[in-house]
């Protein structure tokens, strides 16, 4: 593990055992090893923790109770020693580069408090031909509900300031579905977003057979997305919601009951 990282890397896992290294190895990969990894097992059942452990890895594996990927996150960035805090989901990969060029993007670039790449999807291990870009366009301000607004915006391809999260908080940890999204939300009410249209992550959809976007957690998503919902309109109602936004929060609502 590098002595003094620029770049801290947190990768937050649970019972991914079986393919956890393959996300350790993509980043372990990268150049210049100026970063450190943290993997967070948040209360994996399956040994991953030990099985980590028993490969002497130069990565730092945190174990906590079960709290969801939110508080798995936060536990990362509050361990994180480094100037900019990077996160890879446990069931994707990342390609050669890409913490070399986001860096390198952070420094040509001092206003950026978050740069975002782009992604191969894989859907069973095939390679679909658009990308994420290419599916929806990079927006500076990702500012309204996802439902409506549909994000180019994946976790395993966005590289932060540490000091972004000291100013707007970490993922909500009430929610374990749209934590995500209700990030980029906050942060797109101070800060402009900003993209590498190059692939350097691979999106691994069905990777995980017990992904939450499965048919058997469907009621989790919507669950999960009236709480958002809730946040988002709580937050905004101190100043007023704007027409805009009032629309894609009804939009939004008419699409979570449909289920």
């Amino acid at each position: 593990m590098n002595e003094s990282p620029v770049i801290s890397v947190v990768i937050p896992t649970y019972n991914r055992k079986g393919i956890v290294l393959e996300a350790i190895n993509s980043v372990l990969e990268q150049e210049p090893k100026n970063f450190e990894v943290i993997v967070v097992d948040d209360g994996s059942t399956d040994g991953s923790a030990e099985y980590l452990d028993s490969l002497n890895l130069p990565i730092k594996i945190i174990v906590q109770k079960n709290g969801g990927v939110a508080a798995a996150r936060n536990r990362g960035i509050r361990e994180a020693s480094g100037q900019y805090v990077a996160f890879l989901d446990s069931d994707d990969l990342w390609l050669p580069h890409k913490l070399q060029l986001q860096l390198a993007f952070f420094e040509a670039h001092p206003e950026a408090m978050i740069v975002c790449t782009d992604e191969q999807i894989s859907d069973a291990g095939n390679i679909q031909e658009k990308t994420r870009f290419e599916r929806n366009r990079p927006i500076p301000r990702p500012s309204l509900p996802a439902f409506v607004q549909h994000t180019s915006i994946h976790v395993s391809a966005v590289m932060a300031k540490k000091t972004l999260f000291d100013e707007v908080g970490g993922f909500n940890e009430s929610l374990r579905i749209h934590e995500d999204s209700e990030l980029w939300n906050r942060i797109a009410e101070f800060h402009d977003f900003y993209y590498i249209e190059q692939p350097l992550v691979v999106y691994r959809w069905q990777a995980d057979p017990n992904h939450l976007m499965s048919k058997e957690k469907r009621a989790l998503f919507v669950e999960a997305g009236k709480i958002y919902l809730d946040l988002y309109r709580n937050r905004r109602s101190g100043r007023g919601l704007t027409p805009e936004e009032r629309a894609a929060l009804e939009q939004s609502e008419q699409m979570i009951d449909a289920g």
